[in-house]
This record gives C-alpha cells, structure tokens and sequence, in this order.
C-alpha cells in the first residue's frame, strides 16, 4: 500500500522549506548541550514543554510489517532562557543523542536539533497548533544532505510527559513508522 503525503498537510508546511533562518551551528550546539541547567526561561513559547528533569522513553518503531519497541532514558535541561536541552541513551547503545529546541518569535517557529555523538544529525522546524501543547514537524535534514527521504511528525506535551508520532517518507512512500511516549520520572 502506497500512501502519500497528504495535500492538506503538506501546504502549510511548506513556508518552512523557504528560509534556513538563523539556524544554530554544530558547534554553537555542542556549546549549548555543555551549558548547566538554569530553571527560568525567557522563552513563554518553551513553556508548552513539561518542566522535567528527567524521562522514561518507550518508542515503537514499523518497517517492512515488523514493530520494534525500546526503551530509553532521558535527561532535560533549560539552558540560557531559551533552549530546551535532552540527552537521552537506549538502554542496549553506548552512544548518546542529545536534542536542542528553540523558538523563534520572528517566524513564529520552532527549531529542533539532533546530535549524535556531538555530530548534527538532524535538523526539523515546527509550528505550534493554536491554543495546544502540540507541534508539528517537517523534517528538513535530507536538504543537509540531499536525501530523498522525508519526515512528518507531530509532538504533544503535557506535564506528565510527552508523546509523538512519526511518518518518514521515502520518495513520497510511507517507509517507516514511529510512536514513542516519555514519561516524566524527576
């Protein structure tokens, strides 16, 4: 079954395709990951984000018709006023990701950054659903490394955790699936 990314979702995303903004870089955000926790955000749109210090994880992931689940934990931080910082680690691999999230009140969205091993890996925009603590996301990395794979994904948060889904595409067809729920546990 081929299934492609609908019209309807597609069209207001595209704005984020457009500009690469002020976008954060390698090094600025291994800065930022060393950076201590500091409880205040200047930031109210990081606010949606529960105040957490700490995640259990459970993501559950399909391709080819088999679902993988694992486990992981989590470290967060708030870091400067303005950056949502977590390090997380499966619970069968050595390497560490880390994820820094921002906002940017000029284009009224938010940026996402993913490092693994302090190498950026990732990079996705999103935009908030009015009057929610949800986000959705367009993955922008493939135009890093001009790859033909794509990735929706929408984010909602709450004070006891987070949750997500993930569609990636490749070359319009759903390829691979992903749910994953984080609990807050600190």
């Amino acid at each position: 079954m081929k299934l492609r990314l609908p019209l309807l979702i597609a069209i207001p995303l595209l704005p984020l395709l457009a500009t690469a903004g002020d976008r954060l870089s390698e090094k600025r955000l291994q800065q930022i990951v060393a950076m201590p926790h500091d409880d205040k955000l200047k930031e109210p749109a990081l606010e949606i984000y529960p105040k957490a210090r700490a995640y259990d994880i459970t993501i559950s992931t399909t391709h080819d018709g088999r679902t993988i689940v694992a486990k992981a934990t989590a470290t967060e931080k708030r870091v400067a006023g303005k950056y949502i910082v977590s390090e997380a680690q499966a619970e069968d691999q050595e390497e560490k990701f880390a994820m820094v999230v921002e906002f940017d009140p000029e284009s009224q969205r938010y940026r996402k950054y993913l490092l693994m091993e302090g190498k950026l890996s990732g990079y996705r925009e999103g935009v908030r659903c009015p009057d929610t603590r949800a986000i959705a996301w367009i993955d922008l990395t493939r135009h890093m490394v001009r790859s033909e794979t794509d990735q929706l994904s929408t984010e909602t948060h709450s004070d006891s955790g987070s949750t997500w889904s993930s569609v990636l595409y490749n070359k319009g067809v759903v390829e691979v699936t992903e749910t994953g729920v984080a609990k807050v546990t600190k």
